[in-house]
C-alpha cells in the first residue's frame, strides 16, 4: 500500500480504499469527503473518474448521487493490490463462523506461514473445511493445520490443569 502512495495520489488511494473496505456499501459524495478527509470537489471528480473506468456503479436519486463499488474483474484485481495484508487467518474464520455446528475456534499456535487450530463443535464437514484450508493456501500460501473436538473433549481438554483453552479463543459462536 505505501508503494502505491508513492506512485499514485494519496487522495485517490483513499477513497478507493474505502470502498474496497466496504465493498457493498453504498456512499454519498459528501460522506466519501467527510470519511476521507479529501475536498469535496476532488471526491467528485475521483469518483466520476473512476466511475467512467468501470470501477464505481453510480445512482441517481432525485438530484442526489450514491457512489458503490462495481464488482467486476477490474476491480477483483485492485482489490488483490489493495488489500491490506488481511489476514488469513482472519479471513479462514470468516469463511468458516457460518457452520451451524461450529461453536469455537481456536489458535494453538502460529509460526511463519503455518497455524495450528482447533475447531470446537459438533460433526463439521470435513470436506468443506478442506475446501476452505485450500483456498487460504492458493490465496495466501499460508497452511492451516487443523483439529476438531466435540464440546465434551473441549470441556475435559479445558479443566486440565495448567492448560487454560479459554485464552487461545479466535471466535466464539454468539450464544443464542
Amino acid at each position: 500500500m505505501d508503494i502505491l502512495k508513492d506512485l499514485f495520489d494519496e487522495k485517490i488511494i483513499k477513497i478507493i480504499s474505502l470502498f474496497i473496505e466496504n465493498p457493498g456499501k453504498k456512499y454519498f459524495l459528501s460522506d466519501v469527503a467527510n470519511i476521507t478527509k479529501v475536498n469535496i470537489t476532488t471526491t467528485f471528480r475521483i469518483l466520476n473518474r473512476l466511475s467512467e473506468k468501470g470501477f464505481m456503479k453510480t445512482a441517481v436519486i432525485g438530484k442526489v448521487r450514491n457512489y458503490q463499488l462495481d464488482y467486476n474483474e477490474k476491480t477483483r484485481e485492485l482489490m488483490k493490490i489493495l488489500r491490506k495484508d488481511e489476514d488469513p487467518i482472519q479471513k479462514f474464520i470468516s469463511l468458516i463462523s457460518n457452520r451451524p455446528r461450529l461453536r469455537r475456534v481456536l489458535l494453538e499456535s502460529k509460526e511463519g506461514n503455518n497455524a495450528k487450530i482447533i475447531l470446537v463443535g459438533e460433526f463439521i464437514p470435513q470436506e468443506k473445511i478442506t475446501l476452505i484450508v485450500n483456498q487460504i493456501k492458493k490465496e495466501y500460501n499460508f497452511t492451516i493445520n487443523h483439529v476438531e473436538l466435540s464440546e465434551e473433549q473441549y470441556i475435559k481438554l479445558r479443566d486440565f490443569k495448567n492448560y487454560d483453552l479459554d485464552k487461545k479463543i479466535i471466535w466464539e459462536k454468539p450464544s443464542d
